[in-house]
């Protein structure tokens, strides 16, 4: 396997791999998963115990704690700190690792043991849904100085900044991360953002809003209706969103893509494209890179980062490039 493709092992049964040189710190979601993560700690327990010789599990025990845990964790020397839930518990977590846009703890890696309903950021990382592989390649897989997206949106408390490992969204699509997180999710990942997006294309209003970027062809400005936007360091939101087909999380870059609105039949024709791929096949598609990413709307639009809606815009998002240490299945080689 070339460094940095697509993972194709599998731990074989009885196989008796185990790591002994890392101490993994996994911190759990005990509601990921519609309770399943929770359910599962004592089958959880068994089976870190058999990849990994020096280990410990936290839970925790409200929105937020991960932050907590996770930068607690880095701070006392974990090797590796893993977040063992859904997108919503990994942002926690990443958020945990970064302090003022820095690493707490330059040789600690991340990673994540796939358990929640929204698993987009381990379909970026290549990551088995099974738990014994998930920990396997936890404990074995390619680690990779990665890059990370840093955001400043708006909240009634004033600007608030967070760090965000996988895709950040604007407008329609911030709308139904917050209509999917209101909602229940027993249907899985897909269909909940699924349900959500069709019923968000039936009643959203399209705003017109400025977006400022810099990057590789220089400072642009466009400006117009907007139906939504994607910033993504990542591959795969929403779901199983494909928005970030042709960018890696090591190339210093965010891959921008805007949605101008067209009539609705043509917009529900258009989901597919968002799932395959092809994402500029959709009506509307613009789609560059870029360092540096401000939003500048008429009216505040609401803001998702890696599914959690922390805020609206205006906004703005810049890479962080290489600040993290992740490690995973991998997307192709970004060398």
């Amino acid at each position: 396997m070339s460094i940095g493709g697509p993972n194709t092992f599998h731990r074989p049964p009885g196989s008796g791999v185990r790591n002994t040189q890392e101490h993994i710190h996994l911190i759990v979601n005990p509601k990921a998963g519609a309770g399943r993560a929770g359910n599962g700690l004592d089958a959880l327990r068994r089976a870190v115990d058999a990849a990994f010789e020096k280990a410990e599990i936290s839970v925790t025990e409200a929105p937020g704690h991960a932050v907590h845990l996770a930068r607690q964790a880095a701070k006392d020397g974990a090797d590796i700190v893993a977040a063992v839930g859904g997108d919503g518990t990994c942002h926690e977590v990443v958020n945990g690792l970064i302090e003022d846009k820095h690493a707490v703890n330059r040789r600690t890696i991340f990673t994540v043991i796939p358990m929640g309903t929204g698993g987009d950021l381990s379909r970026t990382l290549k990551m088995p849904n099974r738990v014994a592989e998930a920990l396997w390649l936890a404990g074995t897989g390619i680690t990779l100085p990665s890059d990370l997206g840093h955001a400043t949106v708006q909240t009634t408390d004033g600007p608030r900044e967070e760090v965000f490992i996988n895709v950040a969204g604007f407008g329609m699509n911030g709308a139904v991360a917050q209509r999917a997180n209101d909602g229940s999710k027993r249907l899985g990942g897909k269909a909940t953002f699924l349900i959500a997006t069709l019923a968000t294309l039936k009643e959203y209003k399209a705003s017109t809003v400025t977006v400022r970027t810099d990057g590789p062809a220089g400072p642009q400005e466009w400006r117009g209706e907007l139906l939504s936007g994607f910033v993504a360091n990542g591959a795969y939101c929403g779901g199983g969103m494909w928005v970030g087909k042709h960018g890696t999380m090591q190339d210093g870059l965010l891959d921008v893509t805007l949605l101008t609105p067209a009539p609705l039949s043509r917009q529900l024709r258009d989901v597919r494209h968002l799932y395959s791929g092809e994402i500029q096949k959709a009506a509307g598609t613009m789609q560059l890179q870029a360092s540096h990413v401000e939003i500048l709307p008429d009216q505040p639009i609401p803001i998702e980062l890696d599914g959690e809606s922390p805020g609206v815009a205006p906004a703005t998002f810049e890479i962080l490039p290489r600040k993290l240490q992740i490690r995973g299945g991998w997307l192709p080689s970004p060398f």
